[in-house]
């Protein structure tokens, strides 16, 4: 029941409510003003309101991206089904069971039936046939790879070594192509990520763009990266496309940088950026450098789901006058850009400096050491057990630079050597951690403490008034606070790199004083339109330098904040609930949130006022996002995450002292626990 009664039927209710009462009396003033027949006047209601329930029902209820031609012919054959199912059982059932009363009061009445039976029917067409997406057979689309001209014997024979569960899985569906692109496990079937399914994402991006056009394609140190980077770049050339590749491991920022650099129409990174070993995925940028906006993704996403067959895509040779190689010359104009970021730091002060830093086996390892050299740093210790180049990632679980434990390597070298500041970047370097030496141990920053310094740090150090931070509305309020001191304004967008390069696209340049999220994410330069875990890795260590030589470390600097602006605590938690009943509990948390209102927590603090994203977007665009702002200004943010099965639940906590703030976060987060336990 809870598949059929949830967020979907609410916003269906809402609709039908608007439809309902515009239909109703174009109806009864038909059949009672005009003296229209019974067929005609309950006819002319779902002829007059169809259209206008096709529109909402598509972009609202049911959020549907396929194509506008078949949901439209299915939308017809349901509300025609529907409605003669309904009426034509409403009337003979109302006209037995009333007898003899009078035949207008009986027919008004097997409307009102109708029209009931109709909304019950109508829902759960348009759900689960108009908009319900494409249910695929997946043994009939197992057994058509399996018996494909295409695939080769080895390919072949993975297919048959295949369980009976691993087929469904693999086969149940297609892999989405979302507004980040497209991510999922490595291996055959539709819903995997392999050479078909990679072609096909070229394909829809081909089709976006069209002949004539100019993509450059990077790809990370993961297993497969630079294959499927080539198999993309056949598909565009193929499609009459010039192809742009990369002749070595590409990080994102280096990928942005040249879409702007060279004019590009477009950009594609290889990457899963710090997923698990067994993922790998296709990321999509547009012409400023900046991954495609939603709107176009979604034209990419309906060019994918179209495809009859994922298995025959034209390909060129891997020799196509179409495709080009980029080299040195672009990577030493972004090594340059990148040097311009770099803060008046004294020279003496970056030379005392002790870095350990790790790549997490991915592409970052020459671009930071090559920066960090020409920034001045000369005392770089690279973690020579995490700087080969490995897509299986052997030191670390997952290569995620959030996770402390992916430094453990790398804080041991610094604790034998007096290492001042240890960081990593993710595979595709657009991520950045950090770890700072601090009364003897190595103390880790979050992504709202690095933001928060940097803001503080630039500030300082660069004209900053008058200019404009931005970041998301699940980021915390400490950055945006520091920034204000110095005369900084603050926009906020959904989270997501690919909405706050957006909003940079809309500013000039003089008035961007830096982007950043909570998820160690930051980019303090224009020279690209993503995150960068190269320039941030230069930008920390200036830092770090900077307060090193007047006796501070970056933990001194940030309780002279809290000194300055009060006490925060900001903290992201996230639940991993998989599978179809992990589905289910997610969106039930989601409600449970929802419909709380502000009595949810009222045990805990006092809550100020409720914002739903998915139901009035406050200026944005709408998405799935719940934040809870309490009268003391704290908050508690949750969203389920697009790329993973997962909840996510954000906190950002002000107090003025740091017990008020601990003894708040912890009674948030016990409520919170109960929750999602009781879902």
């Amino acid at each position: 029941m809870r598949k059929i009664i949830d967020e979907k039927f609410a916003r269906f209710v809402s609709v039908g409510i608007v439809n309902t009462v515009f239909g109703t009396a174009v109806m009864f003033c038909l059949y009672n003003l005009a003296g229209c027949s019974y067929w005609i006047s309950s006819a002319a209601n779902y002829v007059l309101g169809s259209i206008l329930s096709y529109i909402l029902n598509r972009k609202f209820t049911f959020r549907h991206r396929g194509s506008v031609v078949r949901s439209g012919i299915r939308f017809t054959v349901n509300i025609a089904l529907c409605y003669f199912i309904a009426y034509g059982t409403a009337k003979p059932a109302v006209l037995w069971l009333m007898g003899e009363g009078p035949v207008n009061v009986r027919e008004n009445v097997a409307m009102a039936a109708g029209m009931c039976i109709f909304t019950v029917l109508n829902y759960l067409g348009q759900r689960f046939f108009v908009f319900g997406g494409r249910k695929m057979d997946y043994r009939e689309s197992y057994e058509k790879w399996v018996n494909s001209p295409y695939l080769d014997d080895e390919e072949k024979r993975r297919l048959a070594d295949m369980s009976e569960d691993e087929i469904y899985d693999a086969f149940y569906r297609r892999l989405s192509f979302g507004t980040a692109g497209m991510r999922g496990i490595m291996g055959p079937g539709t819903n995997r990520i392999n050479k078909y399914t990679i072609r096909m994402a070229a394909r829809g991006m081909a089709e976006l763009l069209g002949p004539g056009k100019k993509v450059a394609i990077a790809y990370d140190t993961r297993n497969n990266s630079r294959y499927f980077a080539g198999e993309a770049a056949k598909v565009l050339a193929a499609a009459g496309i010039t192809a742009l590749l990369f002749d070595r491991y590409s990080p994102v920022p280096l990928l942005s940088f040249a879409v702007r650099e060279l004019k590009c129409d477009g950009g594609i990174v290889i990457t899963a950026s710090h997923n698990l070993p067994a993922y790998n995925g296709f990321k999509v940028y547009d012409e400023t450098g900046c991954q495609l906006c939603s709107s176009l993704a979604a034209k990419i996403a309906e060019s994918v789901e179209n495809f009859r067959d994922e298995l025959d895509i034209d390909v060129a040779e891997a020799d196509d006058d179409n495709i080009q190689s980029i080299g040195q010359d672009v990577v030493d104009r972004f090594m340059a850009a990148v040097q311009t970021l770099k803060v008046a730091v004294d020279d003496s002060a970056e030379k005392n400096l002790k870095i350990v830093y790790t790549p997490l086996h991915g592409s970052g390892r020459e671009y930071v050491l090559q920066t960090l050299k020409r920034a001045g740093f000369d005392d770089v210790v690279l973690v020579k057990e995490q700087a080969d180049y490995n897509g299986d990632f052997p030191t670390v679980r997952k290569p995620n630079p959030e996770e402390t434990e992916v430094f453990d390597i790398a804080e041991g070298i610094a604790m034998d050597s007096g290492a001042d500041i240890v960081i990593g970047t993710d595979p595709d370097s657009d991520r950045l951690g950090a770890g700072v030496r601090h009364r003897g141990e190595i103390v880790y920053l979050s992504g709202n403490q690095t933001g928060a310094l940097l803001a503080d740090f630039l500030g300082q150090m660069r004209p900053s008034s008058g200019k404009t931070l931005i970041t998301s509305i699940v980021t915390g309020d400490m950055g945006p606070d520091v920034a204000a001191s110095y005369g900084v304004d603050t926009i906020r967008t959904f989270t997501g790199f690919k909405d706050l390069a957006a909003e940079m696209n809309k500013l000039d340049e003089d008035k961007i004083f830096m982007a950043y999220e909570e998820s160690y994410g930051y980019l303090a330069g224009t020279h690209i339109r993503d995150k960068d875990g190269i320039s941030t890795s230069m930008l920390m260590c200036q830092m770090a330098a900077y307060w090193k030589a007047q006796g501070k470390t970056l933990i001194d600097v940030l309780d002279m904040l809290y000194e300055k602006h009060g006490h925060y605590i900001d903290e992201q938690i996230s639940f991993v609930l998989e599978g179809a009943a992990g589905a289910e509990r997610i969106a039930a948390i989601m409600e449970r949130l929802r419909n709380g209102g502000k009595e949810i927590f009222a045990d805990i603090a006092d809550t100020d006022r409720l914002l739903d994203y998915s139901r009035d977007a406050h200026g944005l665009a709408e998405a799935n996002v719940l934040k809870y702002v309490f009268k003391n200004g704290s908050w508690l943010a949750a969203r389920p995450s697009g790329t993973e099965p997962k909840i996510k639940f954000y906190y950002c906590i002000k107090g003025d002292d740091r017990k008020k703030a601990e003894d708040l976060h912890a009674g948030l987060k016990g409520k919170v626990e109960e929750i999602v336990k009781d879902a």
